[in-house]
């Protein structure tokens, strides 16, 4: 499968910008998205762990025990290494798995909380990847998704990742800049607010070259996402949505009936 090299991005944006500064704004963003100031003693896992930073958020949020998982082995050295960097003797274990290994998944357990923001719709086959993950969430347990949102230029923006991947690094390395001004000029347009001011996990720079590269890419508007997750035995707790068209609608699920 033709696929983009997430974890060599991830390695290029832990050199340069994760640091503690950078922990705590990650800490911050899982606060404000779940609606709690802490985290404590859950177990939790972090689909498509990435650099490691919400991973090493949720030990700082007070979690007892965080497993992340990404399919690309350079996501894991960069988490591996960004645990040794800011909090090396943290209750977590990475390891190299994909959302589609049902069997390695089951064996890890159920979680309090699973998190899989921004990863399952970059695995080639996203609906089955959310059913996998959502059974590893514990009973009256929290699934927490980001998942790109269904928009009419989507089926472009996907022709512009499969092209960008086919393409010689040379060619790759001209298409960055020129999206980057783009990006940025939409954004600012959008928004009203500098696109250079990232509060999540990533630069925008870096941003930039995870979306027009990344490729498998998938998307689902917040209705589809709903057919597909209530019946599998949740219940939505809550919608987010950022600003941009093609940007992400973030998850909370409970697992279980409704209170």
């Amino acid at each position: 499968m033709l696929t983009f090299d997430f974890g060599a991005n991830w390695q290029a944006f832990s050199a340069q910008y994760v640091d503690e500064e950078r922990l705590i704004i990650a800490a911050q963003s899982l606060q404000q998205l779940l609606g709690r100031d802490n985290l404590q003693d859950l177990r939790v896992l972090d689909v498509g762990c990435g650099s490691g930073l919400f991973a090493i958020a949720a030990h700082q949020l007070g979690a007892k025990e965080i497993i992340g998982i990404d399919i690309n082995p350079r996501s894991i050295a960069a988490s591996e290494h960004n645990k040794a960097r800011l909090s090396p003797t943290a209750p977590i274990t990475f390891y190299q798995m994909s959302a589609l290994d049902q069997d390695a998944l089951t064996g890890l357990g159920q979680f309090d909380l699973v998190y899989a923001w921004g990863s399952l719709h970059h695995t080639g086959a996203m609906w089955q990847a959310i059913a996998n993950t959502a059974q590893r969430v514990a009973p009256g347990g929290t699934l927490v998704l980001g998942l790109y949102k269904r928009h009419s230029t989507s089926p472009i923006w996907k022709g512009i990742k499969w092209f960008y991947n086919r393409v010689p690094p040379l060619m790759q390395r001209i298409m960055i800049p020129f999206f980057a001004a783009v990006i940025y000029l939409a954004k600012l347009l959008v928004t009203q607010r500098n696109p250079l001011e990232k509060q999540r996990g990533m630069d925008f720079w870096y941003d930039v070259i995870d979306w027009v590269g990344g490729y498998p890419y998938e998307y689902a508007t917040v209705q589809e996402v709903k057919i597909f997750v209530i019946p599998l035995g949740f219940h939505l707790r809550k919608i987010a949505s950022d600003s941009a068209p093609t940007g992400i609608n973030e998850f909370i699920f409970t697992q279980g009936d409704k209170e």
